[in-house]
Parts: C-alpha cells; sequence; structure tokens
C-alpha cells in the first residue's frame, strides 16, 4: 500500500500546476498519517486542532465523508477516512477536503461514474488522463477545484476525492497595482 500511495502522489504532484491541487496534496499527505492515528481507534472517530490560521479535521471510517463531498462518493465505495482544512478567519472561505475510499469495481468504470457525476454537478472537467494503473480526473466550478485519482490497489481500486475552494486568494490586476503595503502585509525590497 505505501508503494501504491508513494506513486499516486508523485505522479499526481508532477502533474499539478494550480495552488488549490498542490494545496490539496499537501493535505493529502497529513491525512495519511491522520487517517493512519485514527484507524487505530475504530470507526467514526475524529480529531481536530488548529494550526496555522487553519482548523484541521481527520475523521476514520464509514461516517468520515464530509458532507459536501457526499455526493462524489462512487456507488458502493468503502470511505476509510477524510481530512478537512478551513481558514479560522471569519471572512474566509478558503477550505479544501480530502476523502480515501475503496471499491471492488474496475477503474475504468469508476473513472466513467466520476466524469460523468462531476459534469452532472457542473464541473468543468479539465483533465482525464490515464497513467498505467492511474486516471486523475480534475475540473474547476466557479471558484473550487476537485481532482479524483483513481487507482488499482491489489484487486480493489483505491479512490481519493480533493476538493478546495479558494475565495480571492488571487488578486486581481486593479488590486495588485494599487496595493499599498501594512501591518500584515508589509513592504518588501
Amino acid at each position: 500500500m505505501k508503494t501504491l500511495l508513494s506513486q499516486i502522489f508523485a505522479k499526481a504532484s508532477s502533474k499539478m500546476t494550480t495552488s488549490g491541487l498542490a494545496s490539496g496534496l499537501a493535505l493529502s499527505l497529513c491525512t495519511i498519517a491522520s487517517i493512519g492515528l485514527l484507524s487505530a481507534c475504530g470507526d467514526g472517530k475524529e480529531v481536530s486542532f488548529n494550526s496555522g490560521g487553519m482548523r484541521q479535521t481527520s475523521r476514520a471510517g464509514a461516517g468520515s465523508v464530509p458532507d459536501d463531498l457526499k455526493k462524489l462518493v462512487y456507488p458502493g465505495a468503502t470511505a476509510s477516512g477524510s481530512q478537512s482544512a478551513s481558514e479560522t478567519d471569519k471572512d474566509s472561505n478558503d477550505h479544501s477536503r480530502y476523502l480515501n475510499l475503496s471499491s471492488s469495481d474496475s477503474i475504468e468504470k469508476v473513472a466513467s461514474w466520476y466524469e460523468t457525476a462531476l459534469k452532472a454537478e457542473g464541473w468543468n472537467i479539465e483533465k482525464n488522463e490515464a497513467m498505467g494503473n492511474l486516471v486523475t480526473i480534475s475540473g474547476t466550478l466557479k471558484d473550487a477545484e476537485v481532482a479524483v485519482n483513481i487507482a488499482d490497489d491489489s484487486g480493489k481500486t483505491s479512490i481519493i476525492v480533493n476538493q478546495s475552494t479558494s475565495i480571492g486568494a488571487i488578486p486581481d490586476d486593479e488590486a495588485v497595482e494599487n496595493f499599498k503595503p501594512n501591518k500584515e502585509v508589509p513592504a518588501t525590497d
């Protein structure tokens, strides 16, 4: 399993170009450790903590699916865990959700379902790429990004769903041109 996950993240990180998906990868790596620790505690357990202005929550087992990802759970799949991160600033809507699922269906069948389900939810599919035993589907919807990695894992199909939203993270040209240094963002050389 460790080798498979290493391959997935190595391939996925080499293909990611947007900051939201890249931050999702970092979140994914944290999730693996958190889910591993929670797995020893049993089903339905949750751990939350604040770090770096973010509220991090890890959940294990069947009850781990975040509400906003329930429509992206492959039919009949088993959830093993999830990780959520949200900025704690009351004015911020930035968040990232990561979900780990498993299915006995083929990679091709699962990938086809995800492409159809994402399009039905209004997502603009930007990539649907097969690389050996890994299929990556990614897309955007307004300020949100989604990435689904589907891989063969010793006869089972591993599904990793990552959805992130970043509102106002990239300033427009006018904001950059009219920027004035302040306490939070001081002048640089």
